[in-house]
């Protein structure tokens, strides 16, 4: 047998890494995630779903955080249309403004993913394939004025209103989920949106009526179908042209112990989410303990490519989990010197002396439109992860009012990612 020689085996095999590389630099970056309703991580692990783990094979799983920071200005219900506008703005509801399943009176200042899509990049076809209307209506704001007239170019909603086709009887909620994922399915076969949401409702429909007893865990399994029959049509996009699919399955709150029949409080159990995802360009961040349901947000809109305004930008609570980052888990806390508060923060980096920026605003003028201006307190070594600012008296005089205390914006900025926070201060 003639052998090949090992330099000629090697250069074939760098040939065909680089036209691996080289084929996924050139494919169409497409993303999409679903929001499967109402699963505690718990019960997700313990009920067989093989298409969720199919989607984590090709990528990671990892819990995150949902509700806000405990305890804080952020915290929030663990509610259905709170979940879902933290992921669909990148925000908590401190800012967004949705507190109950109502949506009384969304901040549409804080874009939607749908939006940022609208008015950055309108030549990306955007999808939406939900059981509940008001995804579309309220929290979406589809063609309202004050959400900026955002237009979904495909929609494939309306069927919980629909009462003649789907009567609402016991098994109606899995009904229109076959039909939501089917569509979903055809559409993204067929037409390949270049984004989409698919929200599917049924296991927080049985969660509420039978707890977490076997019923529940039979439509968690029968959800994953659905999800496979999403991703079977990801698949073959994949196969038959040149896309790179971003694919994220997530849920919108954990469940009460013990028998997992409600939701909405600030135990763990009910603030913890998780997420099954397939990329190729998972961070650090993706593995941490630091994972929160915002992050969804910025790693959509890297998959995308958008063109984020740094005003948006600035205003994002979540960290992306693909591409480069270098910080995140920005925090404060009191020092034992007076009026000397520590801000910390996690770096990711692998070199010392990478250097960011500081700075704060007195103003909260974005949340009604407007432009914040943000004064410089440092440069600073992110390698450091802690930074010592000796607060002004002044601030606690002159920051804005929120909850019956005063605040101010504080923003990190690095190469790669920013992060920001709001700090309390009492005059």
């Amino acid at each position: 047998m003639n052998r090949i020689p090992i330099f000629v085996l090697l250069a074939i095999t760098t040939l065909h890494c680089n036209l691996l590389e080289d084929e996924k630099d050139t494919a169409t970056p497409k993303a999409i995630y679903i929001i499967v309703d109402g699963i505690s991580t718990d019960v997700l692990q313990s009920t067989p779903t093989p298409n969720i783990d199919a989607i984590s094979a090709m990528g990671g799983f990892n819990t995150a955080m949902t509700g806000g920071i405990a305890d804080g200005y952020s915290e929030s219900p663990t509610a259905s249309a709170i979940g879902y506008n933290n992921v669909l703005t990148g925000t908590w509801a401190n800012k967004h403004n949705v507190y109950t399943n109502g949506i009384n009176a969304p901040n549409y200042h804080y874009y939607s993913l749908f939006r940022l899509i609208h008015e950055q990049s309108p030549e990306l076809t955007t999808a939406l394939f939900s059981s509940w209307t008001d995804n579309r209506t309220k929290l979406i704001g589809e063609g309202l004025e004050k959400a900026g007239g955002v237009e979904i170019d495909i929609i494939r909603d309306g069927y919980d209103l629909n009462v003649e086709e789907f009567p609402q009887d016991s098994g109606w909620v899995q009904k229109v989920d076959t039909r939501v994922a089917t569509e979903a399915a055809e559409v993204i076969l067929t037409e390949g949106p270049d984004f989409s949401w698919v929200y599917l409702w049924y296991t927080d429909d049985t969660g509420h009526v039978y707890g977490e007893d076997e019923r529940h865990r039979a439509s968690i399994t029968y959800a994953d179908s659905l999800v496979g029959l999403i991703y079977d049509a990801v698949l073959q996009r994949q196969e038959q042209h040149n896309e790179d699919w971003f694919v994220a399955v997530t849920t919108d709150h954990g469940r009460s112990l013990p028998n997992g029949f409600g939701h909405g409080g600030q135990s763990e159990r009910e603030r913890e989410v998780w997420f099954a995802v397939q990329a190729t360009n998972l961070n650090t961040h993706f593995d941490s303990a630091h994972l929160k349901h915002v992050d969804l947000y910025p790693s959509v809109v890297y998959q995308l490519g958008l063109d984020m305004p740094d005003t948006q930008r600035s205003e994002l609570d979540g960290i992306p989990f693909i591409g480069p980052v270098l910080t995140s888990h920005l925090s404060t806390r009191e020092s034992e010197q007076e009026n000397v508060q520590l801000i910390e923060w996690e770096y990711y980096g692998m070199r010392d002396n990478v250097m960011g920026t500081l700075s704060y605003s007195i103003s909260d003028e974005f949340s009604r439109g407007g432009k914040d201006e943000y004064v410089f307190i440092a440069e600073i070594n992110l390698s450091n992860e802690q930074y010592e600012w000796n607060v002004p008296d002044s601030l606690a005089l002159i920051g804005f009012e929120f909850q019956d205390k005063n605040w101010i914006k504080l923003l990190l900025e690095t190469p790669e990612n920013s992060s920001n926070i709001w700090l309390g201060l009492t005059p």
